[in-house]
């Protein structure tokens, strides 16, 4: 009897720490996000703690860890006048789930753009193509940078009309979701205070637009993307959710805006477990004058941690199941 109590002892002990470990490593599995760029990303023109990436952590809840590897004033460009490149090892060894790129103002200044236009896309393609050879295999997402005006030797009309073609270039090569941060934002002067860097509010809601983006591309279907290849780019969307997704054919998705409604309350990626459909309507698609409207970015926040392989392999489970199962079989032979 001593010894059967003291085995059935020691099987509800070995239950409880494997329970407890299962316990902490599901705790433990968020999903890593990296947030690659310029000033715009590390920080400039808003306060410590408030930086696009803070904001972006916020919105997305606790389920995600984003960490800021921007670095003001860099270039995609390898032989650009401030290179990213050096910077770049610590932003892979990261190992992120996800990764937002946003570069393309400081490429499109005439001292870089003017002598290095043309190998643009194969700097900005072999950058991703680090990522993409993690073993994290991270879903990338590149933005559609955004000046209000002619500021600090960025041209506006350089970078709409001759590096938006090529950012759409690379996503469609790289798999990448495109973030239509000009066409959501270039109507928001208020948040640009010097025409290029978001303060504290133009943050706020960028990380809250970014947010619901992530969302909906990880609850999205796997099979969703366009089979043609090609860019999404109704702009008209207001929702602000991808089209398609980036699938295996090499397409890319196109986020479009919300609209400069005051509203932005949608039910966002609903999605529990990454089955959920995005959210494809939202209550922000209308009016003027607004704060564009962010589409319900904590709705879909369990999917995407779940999307991430956030469970435990199944032989833990295995582990935890065999000492109970020994434990009622002791106590049926007892009785």
């Amino acid at each position: 009897m001593k010894t059967r109590n003291r085995l059935q002892g020691l099987a509800l002990a070995a239950v409880l720490v494997l329970g407890g470990q299962l316990i902490a490593a599901k705790a433990q599995a968020v999903t890593k996000v990296a947030c690659v760029g310029a000033s715009t990303t590390s920080g400039d023109g808003s306060t410590a703690g408030h930086h696009f990436p803070d904001e972006l952590g916020r919105s997305l809840g606790a389920a995600f860890q984003v960490k800021n590897f921007g670095v003001s004033g860099t270039t995609v460009l390898r032989k650009g006048d401030d290179p990213y490149w050096p910077h770049l090892p610590a932003a892979v060894a990261y190992q992120a789930d996800i990764g937002i790129f946003w570069f393309g103002g400081n490429d499109a200044k005439p001292q870089n753009w003017t002598t290095h236009k043309n190998e643009f896309v194969g700097d900005y393609e072999d950058m991703l193509h680090m990522f993409q050879a993690l073993p994290t295999h991270p879903r990338l997402f590149v933005f559609k940078s955004m000046v209000i005006h002619d500021v600090e030797g960025i041209p506006k009309t350089v970078l709409e009309m001759e590096v938006f073609p090529k950012i759409e270039q690379i996503a469609a090569d790289t798999h990448s979701i495109i973030i239509n941060y000009h066409d959501a934002f270039i109507t928001h002067p208020e948040y640009f205070p010097d025409g290029v860097h978001p303060n504290n509010a133009g943050t706020v809601a960028i990380g809250k637009f970014v947010a619901d983006i992530i969302v909906a591309a990880l609850s999205a279907a796997p099979d969703a993307g366009a089979s043609d290849g090609a860019v999404a780019t109704d702009a008209s969307d207001a929702a602000g959710l991808p089209a398609t997704d980036a699938g295996s054919d090499g397409s890319s998705t196109e986020v479009s805006a919300p609209a400069s409604g005051s509203g932005g309350s949608g039910t966002g990626g609903s999605g529990a477990g990454g089955a959920g459909t995005g959210g494809a309507s939202s209550s922000g698609n209308s009016g003027t004058g607004g704060t564009p409207g962010a589409p319900g970015a904590s709705s879909g926040s369990s999917g995407c941690a779940l999307a991430a392989g956030s469970a435990p392999p199944s032989s833990a489970y295995w582990l935890l199941a065999l000492p109970m199962m020994f434990v009622v079989a002791a106590r049926r032979r007892r009785r």
